[in-house]
């Protein structure tokens, strides 16, 4: 693609947001990428796990218009990003479950219809009927109405209903590609979808679902590794084509006088950049373009420095951490778990900087060894920390007598920004960038939960259960439906509407543009998602087209929890 044909947003990282040309010239693979995408085309059902911004929807995109020219296979995406929205009815309705199942299901017929006419195919007058109140369907409930009369469809005739569209087409098979599948923190969504994706595999249909580390429930005729084959979305750090594979993301998205700007001296600090985005490629495009002062609705940049980037690694650390705090703030029910999770942050921090204080540059750690077994409220901490990203679950290591250990490897942000590498008061580029890409990947600071968290720690580890609304009295557990005291039913607030009235000052966007929207009507995060043609958000001085878009589609994610 040339310079020319690039988009006004040439640092946009959700890859829903970009055209095919844009993600397909825009995006570098490794050869472990490259097999996760093959992967993902084959058959078998599939879970392609991986935190916010890990490039879960830019391999799925990639293997769904790969497929698209294939000839053989009949791919349909469906991203189920809006799933929160329908939250609220699951606390008015006794028929929620089946609104939920139907619009799972309706979501695929649409994209049965998308696919159709991607190829260039037109829906023969019968889908047309069906697709017409698929959509109806769809759009009611996510905005709170449920229809009087809808059209109910089964697993078993969606089946028929795709294998129709693959004889039409003349294909052989079908996957489908399940994008933001998680829908993280409602369980109840979360095991219902599962027992629909089981039962749509079959021998010439292949699901697979984007999913998020450590918070995704499963059904319980469903398993992990028999079921569906467990895929990473994860650029890791210590793959040998890593720091190659960083730099072809720039130069392929950055016209040549901004790429040239890492050339020669500078390029340790896109080293430094890329290894402090843990892999993350939403992250390292969002440092670069601070590390460039580059604002896009302006259009100028400025030449790197360390201080600019040791300030871009700083405000990553506080957009991460953000994320993994606001989930206590959107779910009160986690607030506990959050509290010990920064403790837990902190403890990792401190023992790996410790450890690391007597070692050489190449004798450094990042990874914490958790001795077995681990009680459920230290896994329920951890799963958290891994859902916002603080840190990578890697395989568990045996040492022998001394037991079997969890291993956890930690924000390299986190690491950079605590100097936990132990490298001194104003470490070089190059020795933190040699520190971490050097270190031994077996060396580990070992410990038990009691050794991070302190003897008491499973007392605080409590979820913080709403009580009951009739007479106070403490909930019992997460699932009790009626008060033990008084027997009243018992009642949640809505999360979704709880959510949507939160300050913007939760959106991660630079303390420049929260400032320009306290100067609008703008207020909270319903406000942006109201203002659908920006006109308010352009009000905002410093907001042009690209930052306004940008700051909606921030607002669209921070609901999709």
């Amino acid at each position: 693609m040339s310079e020319d044909e690039r988009s006004g947003s040439i640092f946009e990282a959700r890859a829903e947001h970009l055209t095919r040309g844009e993600l397909e010239s825009w995006t570098a693979l490794s050869e472990r990428e490259t097999k996760v995408v093959a992967k993902l085309k084959a058959t078998g059902a599939k879970l392609l796990i991986g935190p916010r911004g890990s490039g879960k929807s830019t391999l799925m995109l990639l293997a769904y218009y790969q497929l698209l020219d294939s000839g053989d296979v009949f791919p349909v995406y469906v991203n189920y990003a809006k799933h929160l929205a329908l939250e609220p009815i699951f606390k008015a309705r006794p028929d929620a479950t089946e609104l939920f199942r139907q619009w799972v299901l309706a979501k695929v017929i649409l994209g049965l219809h998308e696919t159709e006419a991607s190829t260039g195919r037109t829906t023969p007058g019968e889908s047309t009927d069906r697709l017409a109140a698929s959509r109806e369907f769809i759009e009611s409930l996510e905005v709170g109405i449920v229809p009087n009369e809808f059209q109910r469809v089964s697993p078993t005739q969606l089946i028929s209903h795709i294998n129709a569209y693959v004889a039409s087409a003349g294909r052989k098979r079908a996957v489908l590609l399940f994008d933001d599948a998680a829908h993280a923190f409602s369980a109840q969504q979360q095991r219902e979808f599962f027992e629909i994706f089981r039962q749509l595999r079959t021998r010439t249909i292949a699901p697979k679902a984007a999913v998020y580390p450590g918070v995704t429930n499963y059904s319980a005729n469903m398993h992990v590794g028999h079921d569906a084959e467990v895929l990473e979305a994860w650029y890791r750090a210590d793959d040998p084509a890593f720091l190659e594979t960083m730099q072809a993301v720039l130069s392929r998205r950055l016209p040549s006088e901004m790429h040239e700007e890492f050339h020669g001296d500078r390029v340790e600090l896109l080293h430094y950049l890329a290894l402090a985005s843990f892999g993350m490629p939403r992250s390292f495009l969002t440092m670069i373009q601070e590390v460039l002062d580059y604002d896009e609705d302006e259009g100028a940049h400025k030449p790197p420095t360390r201080r600019r980037a040791d300030l871009a690694i700083e405000r990553n650390v506080s957009i991460v951490r953000t994320v993994f705090e606001s989930t206590g703030e959107k779910i009160p029910r986690y607030s506990n778990l959050i509290t010990e999770g920064r403790r837990l942050e902190d403890s990792f921090l401190k023992n790996l900087s410790r450890f690391n204080a007597s070692k050489g540059v190449g004798q450094k750690t990042v990874t914490i060894g958790v001795k077995r077994p681990l009680t459920k409220e230290f896994q329920h901490v951890v799963d958290l920390m891994a859902y916002a990203g603080i840190i990578r679950t890697l395989d568990s290591q045996s040492r022998g007598s001394a037991g079997v250990f969890e291993r956890y490897e930690m924000h390299s942000s986190f690491i950079i920004n605590a100097n936990a590498l132990s490298l001194g008061r104003s470490p070089s580029t190059r020795e933190i960038v040699s520190a971490l890409i050097r270190r031994p990947p077996s060396t580990l600071v070992r410990g038990k939960p009691e050794t991070f968290l302190g003897d008491d720690y499973r007392s605080r580890c409590t979820l913080n259960l709403t009580p009951c609304s009739n007479c106070g009295a403490a909930r019992v557990s997460e699932d009790a439906q009626f008060c033990m005291k008084c027997g009243k039913p018992l009642t949640d607030k809505s999360i979704y509407h709880e959510i949507l009235q939160r300050p913007l000052s939760d959106l991660p966007i630079p303390e420049k543009k929260k400032k320009a929207l306290a100067k609008t009507s703008l207020s909270s995060i319903q406000d942006v998602l109201l203002d659908v043609e920006f006109k308010e958000l352009l009000r905002g001085p410093y907001i042009g087209p690209v930052w306004a878009k940008k700051i909606y589609s921030a607002a669209e994610e921070y609901v999709s929890v």
